[in-house]
């Protein structure tokens, strides 16, 4: 019924898309970002060693114990099947790599680390950035710094622990955040209780990417939600992620691409 559910959502998504290339929206900004991010697939650096650490997950024949404060669904788990189902595919976690590249980001957050892969893009893009990714599972961070050891990555601070515990400390110790990458417990609660908490420390040109916004209807009700916030200027509904924006030169509206 999930996956019904997904393909439906994502369907209605393709329907409704505009401005694949840009074209109507008016803010250079926002159409640099359409052109520069979204259409760009300029093969970077640091995408092949990324990619190797992903390759060997994906074939690893181990199984660790993943804590899972948001459904409660604790339990044994072959890395393999968590690098094959649970991360963003490359192309997807190469883009968040050229979002935090196009704004400049020196400064981001990242809820739900998993396996590493795409902390360690976030980090990849410059060594001077900061890069806090936050994780309930011992074993998946310590995994995720493997990975970000092999991607060369030395400026991730990995926070380990339930996040609805430990956000509000995390946003007070070390906002303001440029870019906040939200991709756990993907509830409709916990979706919308971690974008009131980071909402409250987002500056005008901070920028926030919300995953899976088509993977079930009470993503897509709190990716409705979120968009109508009076602190949101525009949004880009993209076929994964959901985008953010604060500053208030953007006229309110949504964009389909």
């Amino acid at each position: 019924m999930k996956i019904t559910q997904q393909i439906l959502l994502r369907l209605k998504h393709r329907l409704q898309a505009r401005n694949a290339k840009g074209f109507g929206i008016h803010s250079p900004f926002l159409f640099g970002f359409v052109q520069q991010v979204l259409r760009n697939r300029h093969p970077y650096y640091c995408f092949a060693r990324i990619e190797a650490a992903r390759k060997a997950l994906k074939t690893s024949d181990k199984t660790i114990y993943v804590q899972d404060y948001g459904t409660g669904n604790s339990g044994q788990r072959k890395i393999a099947t968590i690098a094959r189902t649970s991360i963003a595919p490359a192309k997807d976690a190469q883009m968040l790599f050229r979002i935090a590249r196009y704004i400049n980001a020196k400064n981001i957050l990242e809820l739900g680390t998993s396996l590493g892969i795409t902390t360690s893009y976030l980090a990849s893009v410059n060594k001077d950035i900061k890069c806090v990714t936050m994780e309930g599972s011992a074993e998946l961070i310590r995994l995720a710094k493997q990975t970000a050891q092999k991607g060369g990555c030395s400026n991730i601070h990995f926070v380990q622990g339930d996040i609805s515990e430990c956000l509000s400390q995390v946003l007070e110790q070390n906002s303001p955040f440029d870019l906040i990458c939200f991709d756990a417990n993907h509830t409709f609660e916990y979706t919308i209780r971690y974008f009131e908490e980071c909402v409250a420390y987002a500056h005008a040109k901070t920028v926030f990417v919300l995953d899976d916004i088509h993977s079930s209807k009470e993503m897509n009700r709190a990716w409705k939600m979120i968009v109508r916030h009076e602190k949101v200027t525009a949004a880009m509904q993209l076929k994964r992620y959901g985008v953010v924006f604060f500053n208030t030169d953007y006229a309110k509206k949504l964009y389909c691409i």
